[in-house]
């Protein structure tokens, strides 16, 4: 990547943000040395990785990620037969182990939770058998992968105290140590004998020992120097003061030094067996190393995106240049802080030239910064400050011309800085790169830098690269007019306050607004109204055209939006119509199938009398002539039967008719009917094999939905379904029941009871509930599980967690039964 793009795009301090928040000096250097990458695989795994760090800051459950000591120095020693570390080196390596540890303990307990923290201190190896979603299991993978270093930790902090870095005081010590100690309590014993004789008190030139060369000796005056026996080892300058070493004490001290080097000699000969044992898992040290330093670099970044609210921009592996567009929602310079003004920006493969215009002071330069900057960010594998559902394309180059190019120790003016940078990017761009020109043409004759910048234009549009160009020239204006890869973009001028908005215009150019930013920033109106006076008729027709073009812009836009808005409105009062005409005659419907029950069970009832009286006429207690009468009365009430039997089925196909004949009339005036997005559990939706209307269940495998009609649940294709309206239009729907087999069990509970059940069977009983309550529209419900062992608790916990996206839940208040229910709450309005 261009280092002289990497300066001006002022990549390098959105480096060292970044670095900033890693958590190891390792972690911080190789952040601070990293450049832009231009391998769409390499870009994608760190975006993905660090999408799913971010997610976990979010939650507010970040990755147990340690710093350690700086370890890259002496690792390779370990490669090295007969090496030793340092006691500084190993405790350091020891402490990168601990840390190695930890994160893959985080790692290992994400995935044996899975996401379910224990319900008590008793039950913490005890966790719900989840599947874990494979975008999570990904991240958790890698770091599984790391290796497991806990024995050499275990090795290293046997030798080591783990939080003084010292040497333990092992038994091959012990001894020593012992005997070091008993030396210099004689030594304090024999120096003490000295400082406490009465008769050297007057000569001893201070109460205390002092160190000399390590070893203790008696401060004397200079005139009692005589007074003890032994080695004088320093004078002071003013000769009053001589260090004498008692002789007595000199075997001492030297018997301690013999001792202390002992004691170096075993710690040295402890120190190598130890860097001996450490050799063969050399290759594991600095594997785990490498991946650490990974995940440092990579959490870092998920830091920072969450401080500044980023988000990561769509995979670059899952968009070609040739394809999709770049495009960026609410995007902000990350350097510019709260004073930051969100920019949109849409530039499709149909073009791939866009030139923007408009006023000084108005945004133009930051606008090709921030989306230059926010390319390299993301080529980084960083999140970009933009809006979820930004994109940007992996570029091989990126070229820029920004700013003042004059150089005096080269000898160039401000136009040939600038046509010397232009020379280069011509040279270096392809169809994969991103060229960013800022004020095109200027520093020289304007007629001139207008057909250079037009020629530069013509060079670029052969190679295809994306350009974004800003410029004042009027004349380029035009150019993006006549060029069918061009787009002309404005920076929106505020002509009440007379300032800019900052806001990107696509599709029209803008206005200088020299005369105007003047005018509003001091200087004389008279000398303002003197330069309109200079201006060219036709400049000022030219300006006249784009101001009502801009009007109408935005009144056609607007009645654009007012349009559509109608349409919908009257296609939905329409479909309200229609539907409530169909609601109507369901009803209807509903009232006959309920007579035609009331006369089901008044036959059953004859039946029985009939029979009842056949055997009366058999036991001789009723007339043959009555007997006839009651059977010609059971005739009526079939022939009564039969005949409800068949109006009821005339009117089913009446209204299923009815049904398909909203569908088709719908179908024609809007695509929503069959948009496949819509399908989601709590829709309703026409079925056109059965001429029924039902509500979605849930998605099932190759493209089939479970869907309820009344209480049956039939599993249907989606190419035979249809959207009659969404769950967010609760009130509208219309709910078609054509079963006459209505059990009392289909209605949900309020309250669902699971006391005393196993777990397999309280989930099926919550699973009906589930289905239920999405179907008849009730939104809220409990379930009691009691408290227990908590594993009924677990297994609703879990069966609910699986449908997160349908449903909330959470335990009840301490009145109304705490941990031993749970309410929940289904996303079905």
């Amino acid at each position: 990547m261009n280092q002289r793009t990497i300066e001006i795009l002022e990549y390098p301090r959105i480096r060292e943000q970044i670095a900033g928040n890693c958590m190891s000096q390792e972690g911080t250097e190789v952040v601070k040395n990293c450049l832009p990458l231009t391998d769409e695989q390499e870009i994608a795994t760190l975006k993905h990785y660090g999408a799913l760090w971010m997610e976990y800051l979010l939650q507010e459950s970040p990755p147990a990620f340690n710093g350690w000591p700086e370890i890259g120095s002496f690792i390779s020693r370990l490669r090295v037969e007969g090496a030793a570390l340092s006691l500084e080196e190993i405790h350091a390596l020891g402490l990168f182990c601990e840390s190695v540890r930890k994160f893959r303990a985080w790692g290992e307990q994400r995935q044996k939770s899975l996401f379910y923290e224990p319900l008590s201190p008793d039950t913490d190896n005890t966790y719900v058998n989840k599947p874990l979603s494979p975008k999570k299991s990904v991240l958790l993978n890698k770091i599984s992968s790391i290796p497991d270093l806990s024995t050499e930790e275990n090795e290293i902090f046997r030798v080591i105290d783990r939080s003084t870095g010292e040497i333990r005081n092992l038994p091959e010590l012990r001894a020593i140590r012992q005997e070091i100690k008993r030396i210099k309590q004689d030594i304090e014993r024999l120096i003490g004998s000295y400082l406490s004789d009465d008769n050297l008190k007057s000569g001893l030139q201070a109460k205390l020992p002092t160190i000399k060369d390590g070893r203790q000796v008696i401060a004397l005056k200079a005139g009692s120097r005589n007074r003890i026996r032994g080695i004088v080892h320093e004078v002071s300058q003013s000769g009053q003061t001589v260090y004498v070493e008692p002789e007595d004490v000199v075997h001492k001290n030297n018997d301690l030094v013999s001792e202390e080097h002992h004691l170096a000699r075993e710690i040295a000969r402890i120190l190598r067996l130890l860097t001996d044992n450490l050799c063969p898992s050399h290759e594991k040290i600095a594997i785990a190393r490498d991946k650490m330093i990974f995940f440092d670099g990579i959490g870092a970044a998920a830091r920072w995106g969450k401080r500044f609210v980023c988000d990561y921009a769509a995979a670059s592996n899952e968009q070609k240049l040739d394809q999709s567009p770049i495009l960026l929602k609410q995007a902000r310079h990350p350097l510019l802080g709260k004073s930051a003004v969100p920019i949109d920006l849409l530039l499709t493969p149909g073009g791939r030239q866009l030139i923007i215009t408009g006023p000084n002071t108005g945004g133009k330069t930051v606008s090709l910064k921030t989306v230059g900057l926010l390319a390299l960010i993301n080529q980084s594998g960083w999140p970009i400050p933009a809006a979820l559902g930004s994109s940007l394309p992996v570029f091989d180059y990126i070229g820029c011309d920004i700013g003042d190019e004059q150089s005096l120790d080269q000898s160039l003016s401000t136009f040939s800085g600038h046509m010397k940078n232009i020379s280069e990017i011509l040279s270096r761009a392809t169809e994969k790169s991103l060229v960013l020109l800022d004020e095109l043409g200027s520093g020289t004759d304007p007629q001139e830098g207008s057909a250079i910048a037009m020629a530069v234009l013509d060079a670029l549009m052969e190679k295809n690269p994306v350009v974004l160009v800003t410029t004042h020239h009027g004349i380029l204006k035009n150019y993006g007019y006549t060029h069918k890869t061009c787009i002309n973009a404005s920076v929106d001028f505020d002509h009440d306050t007379l300032s800019p908005t900052y806001r990107i215009v696509m599709g029209i150019p803008g206005e200088s607004h020299a005369l105007d930013v003047a005018e509003k920033n001091g200087l004389d109106p008279k000398i303002v109204e003197k330069a309109r006076s200079y201006l060219h008729d036709d400049r000022a027709d030219v300006s006249a055209l784009i101001k009502g073009l801009s009007s109408k812009h935005e009144a056609i836009d607007s009645l654009e939006q007012e349009n559509k808005r109608e349409k919908r409105d009257i296609h939905e009062k329409r479909r309200r119509i229609d539907l409530k005409e169909l609601q109507l005659r369901q009803k209807e419907f509903e009232l006959r199938e309920q007579g035609y029950k009331k006369l089901t069970t008044l036959l059953d009832e004859g039946r029985k009398q009939l029979e009842n009286l056949v055997r009366k006429v058999r036991e001789g207690e009723l007339t043959r002539e009555k007997n006839l009468e009651v059977k010609a009365w059971m005739t009526d009430l079939e022939k009564q039967l039969a005949g409800e039997y068949e109006m009821l089925q005339q009117e089913h196909a009446e209204i299923g008719d009815r049904g398909l004949e909203i569908e088709k009339k719908h179908q024609e005036k809007t695509s929503e009917t069959y948009d496949i997005s819509k399908f989601e559990p709590g829709a309703e939706v026409y079925i056109g094999a059965s001429k029924q209307c039902g509500i979605i269940i849930r998605e099932k495998k190759n493209g089939k939905w479970l869907v309820s009609v009344g209480p049956i649940k039939m599993t249907v294709d989606q190419t035979e379904l249809r959207i009659v309206s969404t769950k967010g239009r609760k009130d509208n729907r219309v709910k078609i029941d054509v079963s006459t087999d209505l059990a009392n069990g289909d209605t949900p509970s309020f309250e669902l009871r699971l006391l005393g059940m196993r777990a397999e069977e309280a989930i099926k009983a919550l699973e009906r509930q589930f289905d239920l309550a999405m179907i008849k529209g009730l939104e809220d419900f409990s379930v009691i599980h009691g408290k227990g062992t908590g594993a009924l608790q677990k297994a609703v916990h879990e069966f609910l967690l699986d449908h997160g996206d349908q449903c909330t839940f959470s335990f009840a208040r301490p009145e109304q039964g705490g941990t031993g229910k749970t309410m929940v709450s289904l996303r079905i309005s």
